[in-house]
C-alpha cells in the first residue's frame, strides 16, 4: 500500500512538473557563420515568452534587462510554441549561450557555435 501511494504521488508530481515547465529550446542548426541566420523553436507551454537572446545575435534594439545581447525576432507564437529567427552578429568564432525568458523567469537555454 505504501509503495502504491509513493508511486502515485511520484507520477502526479511528474505530470504537474511536465505541464508547468517549458519543453525546451531547439534550433534548425547549432553551428552558423557570422552574418547567417538561425530559426529557433521554443516550447513554452502556457507561459508567456519574454524574449530569446544571445551575445551572438545581432543587436537591433535594447535588451529588456539591459544585457549586452541581441534579441531573436518572433515570427509565430501560438499554442504554446514560438518560432523566432536571429541573425548572427560579427562575433569571434566560439560557443555562445542562447537564453530565454518565459513566464517571468529564466526559461530553457542552449548553446550555438559560431564558426570561422
Amino acid at each position: 500500500m505504501r509503495l502504491t501511494k509513493t508511486l502515485v504521488t511520484a507520477g502526479l508530481i511528474a505530470s504537474l512538473t511536465a505541464m508547468a515547465a517549458p519543453g525546451g529550446l531547439t534550433a534548425d542548426r547549432t553551428t552558423v557563420r557570422a552574418g547567417g541566420t538561425i530559426t529557433l523553436h521554443l516550447d513554452h507551454g502556457r507561459e508567456d515568452v519574454g524574449w530569446i537572446s544571445s551575445p551572438a545575435f545581432a543587436r537591433s534594439g535594447q535588451h529588456p534587462f539591459g544585457a549586452d545581447e541581441g534579441l531573436a525576432r518572433v515570427l509565430d507564437d501560438r499554442d504554446g510554441t514560438t518560432e523566432a529567427t536571429a541573425t548572427i552578429a560579427t562575433v569571434p568564432p566560439g560557443d555562445y549561450p542562447v537564453h530565454t525568458h518565459v513566464g517571468g523567469s529564466a526559461g530553457p537555454s542552449m548553446t550555438i557555435t559560431v564558426s570561422g
